[in-house]
């Protein structure tokens, strides 16, 4: 019997390199793909598409190969992080940049190919970034973050252009409510004050804190030699600095603090301080040369801190942060949130309520401009001060008509 004769088919051609592929997944519906570029460890990136329509699929893969054709292959950036640079940075502040990348940019852009990262869609990160309340200064670290990144990615030829350079950042101001939870209200002040009279450590802490306006750091910092309770003076001359080790992936590993300069130029100062405080440090004192009689130490040698530890060891923003939290449960102060910090915006909030000149409470405070103070503590200003102000204004007004008409005629 003769064999059956089989009709020979054409096969379809093979497609050339880069120009994608279309085909019916189970689901019915229609996917594309297109390689466009390479990864850091050498593997292919692909780019799918999908639809319900075969035509529309193929017309955004031969937008998507097109794109390809015009701007090159791309790649993604190194686990390594070869992009970040840390030129005269602390530690600490490049932990906080770490964490930003970590906490924010990553988790919005990730697991985006870069050209899916546009400028539309970075003006949406960064306004959704100013909804959420974050500080102007914080959206500028990120946009700062990610215009390094493509300054590094165009250098390599990851893209044709910079996307950044477009995009506006604009902070939402916070609500007075907000920014008066930053400092403690004057009911708050009195229970807090009350409650330090049983405290032998936090009471020389806090008061010192909310009399003076430190910083933490320079709290930590303070020394002995730095205080002069016979002129009642203080001078701040050092602050502290977190120390962070990183491992390849930007992880901390290990962290140590140590004395640094202060924050500004403007920082470093030298003030007298109020009667409280003169007062309470130097109970301290006292109680400080009894103790270090008892154990054989020195804790008040002019090189050493105020506010050592009982080893004579200089104290940690987390040793601190633990004595105010058992504090806060000892008083019933566990609803009430106050940190380290609320006690120096405490010391600002009292001497602006009381109509002090904001210049001299920014040098108290150690701000490098007034601006500084006028803008964190605007929202200082209650009824009585409008009061008072338009009682000034009338009796300028007065003095002025007198002067102008003595006789009164």
């Amino acid at each position: 019997m003769p064999r059956e004769l089989k009709l020979k088919t054409k096969q379809a051609a093979r497609r050339g390199n880069n120009e994608g592929s279309i085909y019916q997944r189970k689901d019915g519906r229609w996917c594309a793909q297109v390689l466009v570029g390479y990864q850091s460890d050498g593997k292919p990136l692909r780019r799918y598409v999908c639809g319900n329509i075969c035509a529309e699929v193929a017309r955004q893969l031969a937008a998507r190969t097109q794109e390809v054709f015009a701007n090159g292959y791309v790649t993604v950036a190194p686990k390594e992080h070869l992009w970040f640079r840390e030129p005269n940075m602390s530690s600490s502040t490049v932990g906080k940049l770490r964490n930003l990348m970590k906490n924010h940019i990553y988790v919005a852009f990730g697991k985006m190919e870069l050209p899916d990262v546009d400028l539309l869609k970075l003006q949406k990160f960064f306004n959704n970034e100013a909804k959420k309340g974050l500080a102007l200064q914080t959206i500028k670290h990120m946009k700062q973050l990610i215009n390094q990144f493509y300054v590094y990615a165009v250098k390599e030829q990851m893209v044709k252009v910079n996307p950044i350079g477009e995009v506006k950042i604009k902070a939402i101001e916070r609500r007075d409510d907000k920014r008066e939870k930053m400092a403690l209200t004057e009911e708050q002040r009195e229970r807090v004050f009350a409650a330090l009279d049983s405290e032998q450590l936090l009471k020389p802490i806090i008061i010192t804190f909310a009399f003076t306006g430190l910083r933490p750091g320079e709290l930590i910092a303070l020394q002995w030699k730095n205080v002069d309770l016979e002129n009642a003076t203080m001078s701040i001359r050092h602050s502290t600095q977190k120390n962070i080790e990183f491992d390849a992936e930007g992880n901390a590993i290990h962290q140590s603090i140590s004395l640094s300069n202060t924050k500004t130029l403007r920082s470093t100062r030298t003030f007298i301080i109020p009667e409280v405080v003169k007062q309470t440090l130097t109970e301290w004192r006292e109680r400080q040369e009894h103790m270090g009689a008892a154990l054989g130490l020195d804790y008040t040698s002019d090189e050493q801190f105020v506010f050592c530890t009982q080893k004579g060891e200089m104290r940690t923003y987390h040793s601190l942060r633990s004595l105010l939290t058992r504090f806060r449960s000892r008083h019933g102060f566990v609803k009430e949130k106050f940190n380290l910090y609320t006690f120096r915006h405490t010391f600002a909030t009292m001497l602006l309520e009381a109509r002090e000149n904001p210049e001299i409470v920014a040098r108290l405070m150690g701000h490098s401009k007034v601006t500084t103070t006028l803008l964190v503590y605007s929202h200082v200003v209650s009824q009585d001060v409008y009061e008072e102000t338009t009682k000034t204004l009338d009796t300028i007004y007065a003095e002025t008509m007198q002067n102008e008409n003595p006789t009164g005629r």
